[in-house]
């Protein structure tokens, strides 16, 4: 049994599902050939230079049935990062420590995302022009799958910081969340397009969410009906 089939076995098996059988196994051990193919050829020769050609070669099938699984290399480019993504972001959610300031635990899970695209700059622009405007509508769940997974885990560090900092109750973390990815993903085009450097990314992103943060909080009132917005702190 390969590692692929004995992963899905111990999986299933958790879950009380019977094994795959053989037709499934077999395709989906040709899926994670494919993946792996793309994800080395894309590492080393950059995502322009690769040829669907030579993934199918590296995968050991043909180009024909390479593209029962993608019908283009903009597929397998979205299909590698979703997975890579999931990975990274679980485990930048993991190290997450309860105790410390929402802001430091944003940057801590935003920069682990920067880190993985500044591995392969040329490779992330590819993919940010891909999946910011998707061609193909196949792809869409993949990124949908992706960005519930981002969403939900900054809305439970805003879950978890409304006591300790005071946010307001109202707010719905999923939302908020997708506001915070808002702003990082905005200055990510910004970055990976040239228009500024990553120090200044990060430093302005910081910034940023510290604003953002700070528009959390409910205003408290004063003498004269007035209303004054807590200060936010660096």
């Amino acid at each position: 049994m390969t590692k692929a089939a004995k992963k899905q076995a111990v999986t299933r098996g958790a879950e009380k599902v019977p094994p795959m059988g053989r037709r499934e196994r077999n395709k989906q051990e040709k899926f994670d050939r494919i993946l792996a193919a793309s994800r080395d050829l894309f590492a080393a020769k950059g995502f322009a230079e690769t040829t669907t050609q030579e993934i199918a070669e590296r995968a050991d099938i043909g180009t024909g049935t390479l593209f029962l699984y993608a019908k283009t290399k903009e597929d397998l480019l979205i299909m590698v990062f979703k997975d890579e993504m999931i990975e990274t972001s679980r485990a930048a959610f993991r190290k997450v420590s309860p105790a410390t300031p929402l802001v430091d635990q944003l940057m801590q899970v935003f920069g682990a995302m920067v880190a993985y695209h500044n591995r392969d700059v040329p490779l992330a622009r590819a993919l940010i022009r891909e999946i910011t405007i998707l061609s193909r509508p196949e792809r869409r769940e993949d990124v949908r799958t992706l960005m519930r997974i981002i969403y939900s885990g900054i809305g439970d560090l805003i879950a978890g910081a409304r006591d300790r900092e005071g946010l307001r109750s109202d707010i719905d973390p999923m939302l908020a969340g997708e506001s915070l990815f808002g702003i990082y993903y905005l200055g990510l085009i910004g970055w990976l397009s040239g228009q500024t450097t990553k120090q200044a990314f990060l430093k302005r992103l910081r910034v940023k969410f510290i604003l953002a943060i700070d528009g959390l909080r409910p205003t408290a009132p004063e003498a004269g009906g007035t209303r004054k917005r807590r200060p936010a702190k660096a």
